[in-house]
């Protein structure tokens, strides 16, 4: 199979379908947030979660409403939300009061930024979120052109097949709701739950992508990865840091610095409704620690919230919240976990405003709300967990210093600079008490991915981490969220010791202005010109080959072949649009459906599923001529795709009951004839009927 040089250049016509994802990504969201008036500072970079919100929902309201999902009816229903919100901004605007005593409403971190070699603070605040976002965005778009140069590369990888599948699933019935999805592989269910905010975002790429489902998803990935996840960490370090120049550029380097998110979970799945979920979780965490009160604008102003101000907020929350569990539901399981010190901060905090009030009663509402808090975490955690078993695979000495040094599931690729930065920033929490719950809230991701990684098969285990599959890979993915902060106050830490050093370097008499200005302005060059090369270089290759490599062709595990795609691509011209071709899942030939849009015996992996299927794929080369027709007027089964031995899982003994199909050019068939074939991969057509 011909395939074109790896140039940049391949990318070029797909730009459009890059511009439109983006506007998917941005656009419903900003209207929201300015109708509704949610427009706290850098809020156009939680748009994306709240577009995930509106493209989610209507998902499931459309269909429900039994109208197809498209670009027109997403942007009607987009206008439909919006007027929605634009009426709750007119009512929270007119509830909401100032409390007396508070300081202005604009008297915020933002005021409290220093200038930087003599430019005004705003432009340096400014200019540090453009460059934050576009270093992290460029840093990451590198990688994934690394990764993937032709936008038709797909990762060769066990849910992939469901992926792609599920991307022309839901263009072809024109439905991308997270409740029925699932039908695509249990297509008796009425209720077939599987997050569908990926698979209905590509499937709205889809025409603009050349109409593959392949180029669709890698559109998204490429948006999804090197945009909205930057995007999402500026968010969270500006709400959690505050304005600092230094802490919002590294956070931008940081999120390009992880082998362990994006690109492990592209290698090891690919989790790509994981990776959208986990791209905007950050949002998410932001909103929960502005509504707890835990914000730096709160610890700057020290306002105290009208009911109305809580409400609003609250609300805001649970769409941003909502946009990242349409994504992925584990998202919900990450939060609760991030929220027990948020809680425990927040409680202790009113608990002692009670007691110097000396109202008992009011103290005691106060101290029982704590036991029902945890009653509705336990309940909640319980209900979105899962009984799927991944077992451990190192000790638990060893887990710790694989979370600690970000180089998860033994891995080589260790980033010491944003290991460093991160001790840095848990020093920082330690010293400025408000952000102590954040060290303690990335100790528990680190302590959960322990248990994925080492703890034994059992009840602990599985109610711990049952929401992650039990999976270290899922928890690994999750340790950016509240590293890349730290990480920001860990520079912020560094480039203060750094100025204060150069300070104390210059006599007294000649420390002027200027010269502090200098001695700052100099810190600040110099961490960030170490941030780029130290978080870069070698600090990922062993993963980026190793993903690199799954997206290429190959594989001896892999999904498919060049051939093979080649046989595929050929099929729309040598099968009719209503035939059903019997395939093995397990050698790729369930992907004739994402490739070619013709239906398949199986759109994932898994065994014949059923008594009837295992003896079709058993009968149909070997019966006779009557029992074979019988066996293939059964499931209306037209074609038989051999795509040999070569199994996602090596010599996996759950692709065994298809042998016979798998092995159809090793004998004469009376009841199939070979219809095409490039090099192994064969199409069989069945003609006992």
């Amino acid at each position: 199979m011909e395939r074109k040089p790896l140039l940049l250049t391949d990318w070029l016509p797909y730009v459009p379908a890059l511009l439109l994802v983006v506007a998917l990504l941005w656009i419903p969201g900003l209207l929201l947030q300015v109708l509704v008036r949610d427009l706290r500072p850098l809020f156009f970079l939680a748009a994306p979660a709240y577009s995930l919100a509106v493209v989610g929902t209507a998902g499931v309201v459309l269909e429900i409403a039994d109208i197809g999902f498209s670009l027109l009816t997403v942007g009607a229903y987009t206008l439909v939300t919006g007027l929605l919100a634009g009426v709750l901004g007119l009512l929270f605007q007119r509830w909401r009061a100032p409390t007396a005593g508070s300081p202005p409403a604009s008297r915020t971190a933002d005021d409290h930024g220093r200038g930087l070699l003599g430019l005004p603070a705003p432009t340096v605040y400014r200019g540090s979120v453009v460059l934050g976002l576009l270093l992290g965005g460029a840093l990451l778009a590198r990688r994934l052109l690394f990764v993937a140069p032709e936008p038709d590369r797909f990762a060769q990888r066990y849910d992939n097949i469901f992926h792609l599948n599920a991307i022309r699933y839901v263009v072809e019935t024109a439905s991308a709701s997270s409740l029925t999805l699932g039908r695509m592989v249990n297509p008796d269910k009425a209720v077939a739950v599987y997050p569908a905010g990926w698979h209905g975002l590509a499937g709205l790429a889809y025409p603009l992508a050349d109409q593959s489902p392949m180029v669709a998803s890698n559109v998204v990935l490429f948006v999804v990865a090197a945009l909205v996840w930057p995007a999402s960490c500026l968010f969270l370090t500006r709400t959690l840091v505050g304005p600092s120049p230094v802490g919002l550029v590294v956070a931008g380097v940081a999120s390009a610095g992880f082998a362990l998110f994006p690109f492990s979970i592209l290698e090891f799945g690919p989790l790509l409704p994981n990776l959208l979920g986990l791209s905007v979780a950050p949002v998410a965490l932001g909103y929960l620690a502005t509504l707890l009160g835990l914000d730096a604008d709160s610890r700057v102003t020290r306002a105290r919230r009208a009911p109305a101000q809580v409400v609003f907020l609250g609300l805001c929350w649970m769409v941003v919240t909502g946009g990242a569990l349409v994504a992925h539901p584990n998202i919900g399981t990450l939060l609760l976990v991030l929220l027990i010190p948020m809680v425990l901060v927040t409680w202790w905090g009113a608990v002692r405003r009670t007691l110097g009030s000396r109202r008992r009663g009011r103290t005691v509402l106060v101290g029982l709300l704590l036991p029902l808090a945890a009653y509705a975490w336990a309940h909640l955690w319980d209900s979105l967990g899962t009984d799927f078993i991944r077992f451990a695979h190192t000790s638990p000495a060893g887990a710790y210093g694989e979370a600690l040094l970000y180089a998860t599931n033994a891995r080589l690729d260790i980033p010491w600079f944003l290991v460093v930065l991160t001790v840095l920033g848990v020093a920082a929490t330690i010293v400025r008490r408000e952000l102590r719950w954040l060290g303690i809230a990335q100790f528990l991701v680190v302590f959960l991915y322990v248990v994925a990684a080492s703890a034994p098969r059992g009840p602990w285990r599985e109610w711990a981490v049952g929401s992650w599959y039990q999976d270290s890979f899922r928890l690994a993915a999750s340790l950016p969220v509240a590293a890349v902060p730290l990480i920001a106050l860990g520079a912020a830490t560094l480039t203060d010791l750094l100025r204060r050093r150069a300070e104390a370097a210059v006599p007294p008499e000649r420390l002027t202005p200027r010269a502090r200005q200098l001695a700052a302005g100099g810190a600040v060059v110099l961490v960030l010109a170490a941030s780029v090369p130290l978080t870069q270089m070698r600090t990922m290759r062993d993963t980026l080959l190793a993903t690199q490599a799954r997206f290429g062709w190959d594989n001896e595990d892999g999904i498919l072949s060049e051939d093979e795609m080649e046989l595929l691509e050929q099929l729309p011209q040598l099968t009719d649009e209503d035939d059903v071709i019997l395939v093995n899942p397990w050698n790729g030939g369930s992907l004739a459906y994402a490739v070619a849009g013709i239906d398949v015996t199986q759109y994932h992996i898994g065994g014949p599923g059923g008594a009837q299927l295992a003896e079709i794929i058993a009968g149909l080369p070997v019966e006779e001529p009557a029992r074979a027709c019988e066996l293939a007027q059964s499931e209306s089964i037209d074609y038989v795709l051999n795509f040999g031995r070569q199994y996602l899982e090596i010599d996996t003994p759950r692709a065994r009951p298809y042998l016979p199909i798998d092995t159809l050019g090793d004998r004469p068939e009376t009841n199939l004839e070979l219809v095409a074939s490039e090099g192994e991969a064969e199409l069989w057509e069945v003609t006992a009927c």
